[in-house]
């Protein structure tokens, strides 16, 4: 007995899903210490200044940046290419 010959084109086959896991119970919130917390809030308050400063600064620096070019232009002829 012979095998039959091969199609030309096969058909794709379907593509297995697996079955939606079921969802997890929503995790209890954790009783912290209330020491952690107070550590957690102050490290959080410091960086968000610290961005913020940081922020400032290059705004700042940059202002300067334009300002000097702005004085430069207007007491040269040679003027900056943007």
């Amino acid at each position: 007995m012979t095998s039959p010959e091969p199609p030309d084109r096969a058909e794709p086959l379907p593509a297995v899903r697996p079955p939606h896991a079921p969802a997890r119970p929503a995790a209890e919130p954790r009783e912290e210490h209330g020491l952690f917390g107070w550590a957690r809030a102050i490290a959080f308050g410091i960086r968000d200044t610290a961005h913020d400063m940081l922020d400032e600064g290059r705004k700042g620096a940059h202002d300067a940046y334009e300002e000097g070019w702005r004085r430069y232009d207007q007491k040269t002829k040679h003027r900056r290419k943007r």
